[in-house]
């Protein structure tokens, strides 16, 4: 493994501790009520706190990224991911840990702003690879924290493992600190000035349109399953297990699909085969979930649809690099791409999720779940793979760097 590739590994470790908090609590609902006295929806908020805060602060964080140095953004995310885990883990009561809980989700943001500058800096021509690879840790410390939260729960109660997120947290800021010291410094104070291009609109909706479903169906299945007459305690587990295996899918899907498309020189043809598998897949989830309790089908529509859908969406993030000419816009590019996409997060799910919920209106929500995933998929040929003509590029590296 080459220096630059080492150098990605303390991010990266960052990236999966920001996910394992994230979703650690996810299994630890119903414990969490208990402990704090609240309903379910206040709970849910920690949980739907990472997507708003992506909404709220992601371009500031990618101004920051292309403002000052990718390390600034990097820094900053691993303190406030330690304050904010420790701060949860010794909350004594719901007001501060819901305070502590949106300090931790800040870390998000401001981990992932700098990810088209890292991918564009230290890997001009193999950006589909750094960025698929980051996502896909993230996703692979979402899927951890949903698998092992129970267990760390029935180990150590729900302080040990709220610790157990604190203590990871402070390893990785230990790694980020010492680790990333080689972080290039060249593209720094950048003009952003036209970074945002028309054209990215459609990379927008693709991310928008597959997030938006991740997060529905990965928070319907138990509800879905109810209608068919499956016991609560059935439902309830076979929704987690749904959900553990989109969060699974992804991390596979953006970890190895972008780089064998990548590095066999495909990428057009790899948007179209990605495209068209994703909406095969939703396809898949849609209709079995709704009209079935072929719990094996449904089950494999959702790791599928991970594997697919969020390679889908890692590409289409880096296409959006492709649309600007220096590595301090693309890290901008993609914060516009992930305030995009996690508006639809927000929204999506609430509005269409109701469909989900009644029988008599089920149809209809899986008519539109396919006719918004079909237009992702049209759009897959569209999206741009060739990258502007660069006024920085890995050269400016080693001396930037030392």
């Amino acid at each position: 493994m080459s220096n630059k590739w080492i150098m990605l590994l303390p991010y990266w470790f960052l990236l999966f501790t920001i996910g394992f908090g994230w979703f650690l609590l996810a299994p630890l609902i119903p414990a969490l009520i208990g402990s704090f006295h609240v309903s379910i929806g206040s709970i849910l908020l920690l949980i739907s706190a990472y997507g708003y805060t992506m909404v709220i602060l992601g371009l500031l964080a990618g101004y920051i990224s292309a403002k000052f140095t990718v390390k600034t953004a990097i820094y900053a995310s691993a303190l406030i991911s330690v304050v904010g885990l420790f701060g949860r883990a010794i909350s004594p009561n719901y007001t501060v840990f819901l305070v502590t809980g949106i300090i931790a989700a800040i870390a998000y943001p401001m981990a992932m702003a700098p990810v088209g500058s890292i991918a564009k800096s230290l890997f001009p021509v193999k950006s589909n690879t750094v960025i698929g690879i980051s996502v896909g840790i993230l996703f692979l410390g979402l899927a951890s924290g949903s698998f092992l939260g129970p267990y760390a729960f029935s180990s150590f109660g729900l302080s040990g493992a709220l610790w157990l997120t604190a203590i990871l947290s402070v390893i990785a800021a230990v790694f980020v600190f010492t680790g990333t010291k080689g972080y290039p410094v060249y593209y720094k104070g950048k003009s952003l000035k036209g970074v945002f291009k028309t054209g990215m609109v459609k990379n927008w909706y693709v991310g928008l349109a597959i997030s938006s479903m991740s997060v529905m169906f990965g928070s319907i299945g138990s509800t879905v399953l109810l209608l068919h007459k499956i016991s609560l305690n059935y439902a309830l587990a076979y929704g987690g297990i749904f959900g553990g295996l989109v969060f699974l899918g992804s991390a596979i899907g953006a970890i190895i699909i972008p780089p064998v498309f990548e590095r066999y020189k495909i990428l057009h043809r790899g948007f179209i085969i990605t495209g068209t598998l994703m909406f095969i897949s939703i396809a898949i989830v849609a209709i079995s979930l709704s009209y079935s309790v072929l719990i094996i089908v449904i089950a494999t529509g959702y790791f599928l649809f991970g594997i697919f859908g969020n390679a889908y969406w890692s590409m289409a993030m880096t296409s959006t690099t492709n649309y600007v000419n220096d590595p301090a816009q693309a890290g901008f590019a993609t914060s516009m791409y992930s305030v995009f996409t996690n508006l639809g997060v927000a929204f999506i799910p609430v509005f269409l999720g109701v469909d989900f919920a009644s029988l008599s209106t089920i149809t209809t929500g899986v008519i539109i779940v396919l006719v918004i995933e079909l237009i992702a998929m049209a759009l897959s040929p569209l999206l741009k793979i060739e990258r502007e003509s660069e006024t920085g590029n890995g050269a400016h590296y080693e001396a930037s760097s030392k």
